[in-house]
């Protein structure tokens, strides 16, 4: 109705704020401005047939997609998959020169124990920067509260052997999470069988040869869910050390 008086010329001082303001709202929507966060505006999914997808948050568009080279079938990688996407890179104090970047996990097979792989993603242009294959396996990734000058976010790959590698792998990254090293903790749920583990780091991995970047892991607790009564069917937390939620069905 007041769109209607405006193009009539029937609005009044307050119809005209008010349809200003609408526009003004309007408008916000389609803009590809940055929040604090640097995401403003696009969705980043990751779907099963390899692809990379941002999504406009403000009216659903594709902004653009991509078929991951990291992801795509190789002699030396014949069944790829997509893991999961991580936030890599928000350039805060380098918004000027960088954009932020994510990082794509993924496997060279489906099973936990396939060597895994990197790819990083710029979210603005939709271009794949970089992308390796890992000579370890992936059978879970934890983001950790942790950056480096570049504001590259620091993360941990728990490996199919219980073993854990730090990526970037940089010296700075080794300094910066040696001194937090006692206070990185995370949990693991294996909800087949009814058990949630938490685990955290030892030393430096065992082998010929020295790998700065890789550490041993312990286990700190474990709770066990009665099979015949109860099943774990999801667990929620905002950040991977954080209290564990658990939903689950209890068996009359």
């Amino acid at each position: 109705m007041l769109k209607v008086k405006g193009t009539l010329m029937l609005a009044s001082a307050e119809d005209v704020a008010a349809i200003q303001g609408m526009r003004l709202k309007n408008s916000e929507k389609s803009k590809m401005i940055r929040d604090h966060n640097g995401f403003r505006k696009l969705l980043i999914v990751l779907t099963k047939s390899r692809k990379l997808f941002a999504l406009h948050t403000g009216d659903g568009r594709i902004v653009w997609s991509l078929l991951l080279n990291s992801l795509r079938q190789t002699e030396a990688c014949e069944n790829p998959t997509g893991i999961n996407v991580y936030q890599w890179q928000v350039p805060h104090h380098h918004a000027m020169d960088e954009n932020p970047s994510v990082l794509v996990v993924g496997r060279c097979r489906t099973g936990t124990d396939a060597p895994g792989i990197f790819s990083y993603v710029d979210t603005y242009t939709g271009q794949e920067l970089k992308s390796f294959g890992l000579n370890h396996s992936v059978a879970q990734v934890i983001p950790l509260p942790l950056t480096d000058s570049t504001e590259q976010q620091l993360h941990l790959l728990i490996d199919a052997n219980g073993q854990a590698h730090l990526y970037p792998r940089a010296p700075e990254a080794v300094a910066i999470f040696q001194n937090e090293f006692s206070n990185i903790y995370w949990y693991s749920v294996e909800a087949d069988k009814g058990v949630i583990k938490g685990h955290g780091l030892k030393s430096n991995c065992d082998g010929e040869v020295a790998d700065n970047y890789c550490f041993g892991t312990r286990e700190t607790w474990s709770i066990v869910f009665p099979s015949e009564s109860e099943k774990i069917i999801s667990t929620v937390t905002r950040k991977s050390n954080e209290v564990v939620l658990v939903s689950g069905q209890i068996f009359s």
